[in-house]
């Protein structure tokens, strides 16, 4: 709802400053206007507009390249739980199941906490301490063959890119256009449409409505900068829906891991491939 205000205010806010900045600047400039007037101020309007335009285009895309980059590591961040939890399968029995506890846990603890995290890009305490839990578990790791030193291995080398992508994630929450570039953004879109003021036009209407849409253009460009601003906050906010795919993801692997065991005590084909088959005819 707040931003369907601030939409309101800013573009509203864009077409009105048009409007009401022709109205007035055809009443200071009819009298002075003379013959040449706008071959002179055209150019100088093109040069600004285009300036203005490269500067505006150039913001709004690294905006969303960084919010589409936080999306990313977001998934990736959870995607990275998936392969722990299986390889955590391969330790021993007790541990192994510690483990994959403490994995679950982490990523409910992210969903459990996500609306403090939109809001204070604060990370989850709840996950934090799983963390470290995970940490001094795999301490008391020992491996009793090779296979498994190379599978423990594996498992902290993507353990490590978990907490990469998890400080990633905490600092993209915290980070946000710089007040300099928001100085630079509204203040050229305010000198481009002011420029349009000096310009004249015989009629009216069309001076007041090219002008009103060239004000909306920007400001729903500007709209579109305060949106992606925070690339966990807002309509278009990232949302732990990764994480919840890869909760659901781990009861199946759980389901396969026990259909597998059972397979090896009854001796049963490996395979369910004959079994849907046919079950298929």
């Amino acid at each position: 709802m707040i931003y369907i205000v601030i939409g309101i205010l800013v573009v509203g806010g864009a077409v009105l400053y048009a409007v009401v900045g022709v109205l007035a600047g055809r009443k200071l400039v009819g009298r002075h206007v003379a013959e040449g007037h706008n071959d002179v101020l055209v150019p100088m309007f093109l040069t600004a507009g285009v300036i203005y335009a490269v500067l505006l285009a150039f913001m709004v895309i690294a905006m969303w390249e960084s919010y589409d980059n936080a999306a990313a590591n977001t998934a990736e961040e959870a995607l990275l739980l998936v392969p722990m939890y299986r390889q955590a399968m391969d330790f021993s029995p007790e541990k192994g199941a510690e483990m994959r506890q403490l994995i679950r846990e982490y990523g409910k603890g992210v969903i459990d906490q996500w609306a403090r995290f939109r809001a204070t890009a604060l990370g989850s305490t709840t996950a934090r301490m799983n963390v470290d839990r995970m940490i001094y578990l795999f301490g008391t790791l020992t491996p009793e063959s090779k296979s498994r030193e190379i599978v423990h291995t594996q498992f902290f080398q993507t353990f490590a890119q978990l907490m990469t992508d998890r400080n990633k994630r905490l600092l993209q929450a915290s980070e946000s256009l710089s007040w300099v570039m928001w100085v630079a953004a509204v203040g050229g879109g305010i000198v481009t449409v002011g420029m349009c003021f000096m310009l004249y036009m015989d009629k009216p209407i069309p001076h007041v409505a090219m002008t009103s849409v060239l004000a909306g253009l920007i400001g729903m460009l500007l709209l579109i900068m305060i949106i992606l601003n925070r690339p966990f906050i807002g309509p278009l906010g990232i949302q732990p829906e990764p994480f919840e795919a890869t909760l659901a993801l781990f009861d199946q692997i759980d389901g396969d891991f026990k259909q597998i065991a059972a397979e090896n005590r009854s001796g049963a084909p490996k395979s369910a491939a004959p079994r849907e088959a046919a079950h298929a005819r």
